[in-house]
C-alpha cells in the first residue's frame, strides 16, 4: 500500500520517466537485428547442420540463386551473365558457355548438359553467393540482381526467399500493429463506459509493447516469426491486466471520496491477482525455451519479458494515466454495451448435460484430427503464392521441373563405392539427376581429363560432392524424404563417414526436432501451469479439471485446420499449445475462484454455477474479444503464411476457451 500511494502522489514523475524511456527503448529496437534464417536457429550438432558446414568449407557453396530468362538469345544471355558477375557479392555464375561451346548446333551439345540449362526458349543460370543466404551482403546482391533483370525473368531460390520475408515482414509489422490497435480500440469501447479509458489503456500497453522490442537489444536478434507477432500478442495477453486495475478502481471510488487513495487500493487489491495472473502466462511461454529449436528460446524469452513489462507498467504508468485524466475521461461516459450473462446463465444451466455430452465425442475427434495434421517445413510455405519469390519459382518448375536437389559428401578416395552410391539413386523414384564426377566421366576414364573448373565443384579438399537433382516437388515432400531415405540408407552401408546437406537433409532434421519439442514443452507447460494451480487452490483435483478443460480448447482450435484441408507450420502446434494454455487458463482461474467464493453463501450447486457465470461471464468475454481483436484480423492481412495461421489460431483459441470454460 506504501509504494501505490509513492507512485500516485508522484504521478507526473513517473510519466515523465515513463516517456523518457522511450528514448532508449526506440535505439534499442532500431539496434536489434531481425534474423530470416530459421536454420541458424538449430542445434549445431545436428547432421544437416554439419553437412552445410562441410559444403560451404570444403566445396565454397555458400548459397545458390536461380535467374531464368525467356526468349532471349544466347549472346544475350551472355550479356546478362557478364552483368551478374559484375554484381557485388556474387562469385560465381553457371551457364551452358561453362560445359560446352554454346555456338555448335545442339545436336553435338551434351544432353544432360543441355537439359540442365535449357527448355525451349528459356534459359536457366545458377548464381553462387560469396556467403551464406542469411547475410546482409547476399540480400543486397538479390535486390541488385532483380534491378538488372527484366519482368519477364524470374529470379528465385533460398536468398530470394530470405529477401522476401524481409521486405514483406518489414512492411507489414506497422500494418498489424494498427490493425490490432483498432480492433481492440472497438472491443474496449464495448466492455467499458468511457470511450477515453481505452485510448489510456492502449497508449499503456503500448509502452509495454515499446519497451519490450527495444529490450530486444540484450539478445542482439529476433526471429522474423517472433517479430511480427510479438507485439499484438503482448497487446492481446496483457490488456486484460489493465482492465481488472480499471474495474477495481471504479469499486474503490465508491466508498473512497479521494481518486489517489481509491487508485493506490486498487492498485494494492489487484497486485496478488494480476502477477498470479502474469505467471501463469509467463510459464506457458516460458516453456518455449525449453526447445532444442531455437525459435522456441527466441519467442519463449521475448514474449516473457513482455509479460513481465505490462505487468509493471499496470502498476505504474497506468494508474497515473487514469489518475491525470480521469475527468476528462468522465465527460465521454456511456452505457456499457457489451451484454451482460444474466439472461443466459439459466439457460447454460439447463444445458449442462448436453453440452457434456457434445463436448466429450468433440474432444475425442479432436485429438486423433489434430495429430493427423499436416505441417510444412520448406521456406517457400511461409511466403504467399503471390510473392515475387514464389511465382518465380513456379514459373521456373514449370519448365525446367523442380529446382530442389540435396548433397552427399562422402571421403575423396572411394571412386567404386561413389558409383555403387550413384547406381542406386539413379534408379530411385524421385530423382531427376545425380551430378558426381564419377559419373561425369564414365567408368574406365581417368578423372584427370576433366577440367579443373568443373573438377572442383565435384571434388575438394578431400572430399567429394554428389549432387542429387529430384522431381518430387517442394523439399519436404514425402517423395523427396523417401529419396533422402534412400540415400541415407545406401550411404550408411558403404561408408564410414558421410554428410547429408540441402533442403531435404533440413526438413528431416526439422521433423525429428519437432517430436521431441511438441514432447518437452508439452510436459514443462502443463507441469508448471499444475504446480501453480495446486499452489493457489491447495487441491489435487482442481489442476487437473482446469488443465483438460483448456487442452480440450486447444485440440479444437488445431482440429479445424485439419478439416479444413490446410496444412501448418511444423512450429504452429507447439507454439499455439503453449500460448493458448498460458494465456488462457485465466479464465479458468477466474471461474473457479468466483465458484469457491459463491458456494460460502450458497448452498445450492447448480445456483453456485449460475451465480459464477453472471459474475464471471462479461469479464471472461471481455478477456477472450480483446485477444481475438488483437490478433485475428492479421490473420486476413498477414502475407507471410506462418504470421497469418498463428494469429488466427491464437485469436480462435480464445473463443474456444471462452466457450469450453
Amino acid at each position: 500500500m506504501k509504494l501505490s500511494r509513492l507512485i500516485v502522489r508522484n504521478k507526473r514523475l513517473v510519466l515523465i520517466i515513463g516517456l523518457v524511456l522511450i528514448i532508449p527503448a526506440g535505439l534499442g529496437y532500431l539496434n536489434t537485428e531481425v534474423n530470416y534464417d530459421l536454420i541458424s536457429y538449430f542445434p549445431q550438432d545436428l547432421s544437416s547442420i554439419e553437412g552445410e558446414n562441410m559444403l560451404e568449407e570444403k566445396f565454397g557453396m555458400s548459397s545458390f540463386a536461380l535467374v531464368m530468362t525467356a526468349g532471349s538469345e544466347l549472346f544475350e544471355v551472355i550479356e546478362l551473365k557478364q552483368k551478374l558477375l559484375e554484381v557485388g557479392g556474387v562469385t560465381e555464375v553457371v551457364w551452358l558457355d561453362d560445359f560446352t561451346d554454346i555456338y555448335i548446333p545442339a545436336g553435338f551439345m551434351p544432353e544432360s548438359v543441355q537439359e540442365r540449362f535449357l527448355s525451349g526458349e528459356c534459359a536457366l543460370l545458377q548464381i553462387k553467393f560469396k556467403e551464406n543466404a542469411r547475410s546482409k551482403h547476399t540480400a543486397e546482391a538479390v535486390k541488385e540482381i532483380r534491378s538488372l533483370i527484366s519482368e519477364d525473368t524470374y529470379l528465385g531460390g533460398q536468398p530470394v526467399f530470405i529477401t522476401d520475408l524481409e521486405e514483406t515482414t518489414r512492411k507489414e509489422m506497422v500494418v498489424y500493429t494498427a490493425i490490432a490497435v483498432v480492433c481492440l480500440f472497438a472491443v474496449l469501447s464495448l466492455s467499458m463506459t468511457s470511450f477515453l479509458e481505452p485510448l489510456l489503456l492502449l497508449i499503456a500497453v503500448g509502452l509495454a509493447v515499446i519497451y519490450n522490442l527495444g529490450t530486444n537489444f540484450i539478445y542482439g536478434q529476433i526471429s522474423f516469426i517472433t517479430a511480427s507477432i510479438a507485439a499484438v500478442m503482448q497487446l492481446g495477453v496483457s490488456m486484460d491486466y489493465s482492465i481488472f486495475l480499471l474495474h477495481r478502481f471504479e469499486e474503490e471510488k465508491l466508498s473512497c471520496s479521494d481518486p489517489r487513495e481509491a487508485m493506490a487500493s486498487a492498485m494494492a487489491k489487484t497486485a496478488s491477482s494480476i502477477s498470479a495472473s502474469a505467471i501463469t502466462t509467463v510459464a506457458g511461454f516460458a516453456a518455449l525455451i525449453f526447445m532444442k529449436n531455437g525459435i522456441g528460446r527466441d519467442m519463449g524469452q521475448v514474449l516473457a519479458k513482455g509479460v513481465f513489462i505490462s505487468l509493471v507498467i499496470n502498476l505504474t504508468i497506468l494508474p497515473c494515466l487514469i489518475l491525470t485524466f480521469q475527468k476528462l475521461a468522465d465527460r465521454f461516459r456511456h452505457k456499457q454495451l457489451l451484454p451482460s450473462f444474466d439472461r443466459p446463465a439459466p439457460w447454460l444451466i439447463k444445458l449442462r448435460h448436453f453440452s457434456l455430452l457434445l463436448l466429450i465425442p468433440l474432444a475425442v475427434i479432436s485429438f486423433n484430427a489434430r495429430h493427423k495434421l499436416d505441417c510444412y517445413y520448406s521456406y517457400e510455405s511461409y511466403l504467399s503464392e503471390k510473392s515475387p519469390a514464389m511465382i518465380a519459382v513456379n514459373n521456373i518448375r514449370e519448365t525446367f521441373g523442380s529446382t530442389e536437389s540435396f548433397y552427399i559428401i562422402t571421403p575423396g578416395d572411394h571412386i567404386e563405392k561413389e558409383q555403387e552410391l550413384v547406381a542406386t539413386l539413379n534408379q530411385t523414384p524421385g530423382v531427376d539427376k545425380v551430378i558426381s564426377l564419377s559419373s561425369e566421366v564414365g567408368i574406365g576414364i581417368p578423372e584427370f581429363v576433366v577440367p579443373e573448373e568443373i573438377k572442383n565443384q565435384m571434388i575438394s579438399g578431400g572430399y567429394r560432392c554428389i549432387t542429387v537433382m529430384l522431381n518430387t516437388g517442394s523439399s519436404d515432400s514425402p517423395e523427396a524424404l523417401a529419396v533422402l531415405d534412400v540415400a541415407d540408407q545406401k550411404a550408411s552401408q558403404i561408408f564410414d563417414r558421410y554428410y547429408l546437406a540441402g533442403s531435404t537433409p533440413v526438413v528431416k532434421d526439422m521433423i525429428l526436432l519437432e517430436e521431441h519439442d511438441n514432447r518437452i514443452v508439452s510436459i514443462i507447460s502443463i507441469g508448471a501451469i499444475a504446480l501453480i494451480l495446486l499452489i493457489n487452490f491447495k487441491s489435487l483435483l482442481l489442476p487437473g479439471l482446469l488443465i483438460l478443460a483448456i487442452q480440450v480448447a486447444i485440440w479444437i482450435n488445431m482440429a479445424i485446420p485439419y478439416f479444413q484441408g490446410l496444412t501448418q507450420s511444423s512450429l504452429t502446434p507447439i507454439i499455439i499449445g503453449a500460448i493458448q494454455l498460458g494465456a488462457t487458463v485465466d479464465y479458468a482461474i477466474l471461474f473457479t475462484s468466483r465458484y469457491i467464493e459463491n458456494r460460502q453463501r450458497l448452498k445450492n450447486n447448480l445456483q453456485v454455477a449460475e451465480q459464477t457465470i453472471r459474475d464471471t461471464g462479461r469479464s471472461i468475454l471481455t478477456s477472450a474479444l480483446t485477444m481475438f481483436a488483437a490478433t485475428v484480423g492479421i490473420g486476413f492481412a498477414a502475407s507471410i503464411k506462418t504470421t497469418g495461421e498463428m494469429t488466427t489460431l491464437i485469436g480462435r483459441g480464445a473463443l474456444i476457451s471462452m466457450a469450453v470454460i
